[in-house]
């Protein structure tokens, strides 16, 4: 979820902004709503937004003055204003992007699938420097979900199983974790000294190993049953034995 602070002097600008993204979309959720620099402030502290709709003129300074006094500003900034004449300044501001009042419904849709993209492009080079700097250090790995950040110990991690470029965690509780990304992509972050590659659609925590038939047939504990590719028959018996 996209966490977005409306901030605009006109109550009813900020009302008609507040039900456009309602309509257009889902991962986009309201924190709060101002029009004043001095809201904004106490807004942005308490409810640490993603994205600031943010005003030019507002009723005590203008966006710029907010961004001078704001401590951290870890959020994009998308600028609404009537006179495109701001547009350059906002821009070296760092703003995301702008729009102009009156503000057109399909500009707004435009923004804000921009912004989507953004946010989660951030998120993903965040978990990568952050997997990467635990890579052979750790004992867990951070998984990307929906709306949030959830973490798997790999003593807890029985099986990872990829279907149509998704993998599910499966956890020694009976949980499960589906996010958006290959079985290769944890191929390398998982510890090769623990985990193997048994087929192209498994990861098994060789820790959970309960037993291995002639006929080629894996299970793990709990009668779970795993395949075997033939090409991986020989590393998952050196591991093994």
């Amino acid at each position: 979820m996209i966490r977005t602070l409306v901030v605009d002097d006109e109550p009813i600008i900020r009302k008609g902004i507040l039900n456009l993204l309602n309509r257009l979309e889902d991962e986009v959720v309201v924190v709060g709503d101002c029009g004043t620099v001095k809201e904004a402030l106490i807004l942005a502290k308490n409810c640490k937004p993603d994205l600031l709709f943010l005003d030019i003129n507002l009723t005590d300074g203008t966006g710029f003055d907010f961004l001078n006094k704001v401590k951290e500003r870890n959020f994009n900034i998308i600028f609404i204003t009537a006179h495109e004449e701001f547009a350059l300044k906002a821009i070296k501001q760092g703003a995301l992007d702008y729009i102009l009042k009156p503000i057109d419904e399909e500009e707004l849709a435009q923004v804000i699938k921009k912004a989507v993209s953004v946010h989660a492009s951030h998120l993903n080079e965040r978990l990568n420097v952050l997997n990467s700097h635990l890579e052979g250090k750790s004992t867990q790995i951070v998984l990307r979900l929906y709306d949030s950040f959830q973490i798997i110990r790999f003593d807890e991690l029985v099986y990872c199983q990829s279907d149509a470029g998704y993998t599910t965690f499966h956890l020694t509780d009976k949980r499960k974790f589906t996010v958006s990304k290959s079985i290769k992509e944890y191929e390398k972050l998982l510890p090769d000294g623990r985990f193997l590659r048994t087929h192209q659609s498994y990861i098994v925590n060789l820790g959970f190993v309960d037993r291995y038939e002639k006929g080629g047939a894996l299970y793990l504990k709990g009668e779970i049953s795993i395949p075997v590719a033939i090409r991986k028959k020989e590393a998952l018996l050196k591991r093994l034995f």
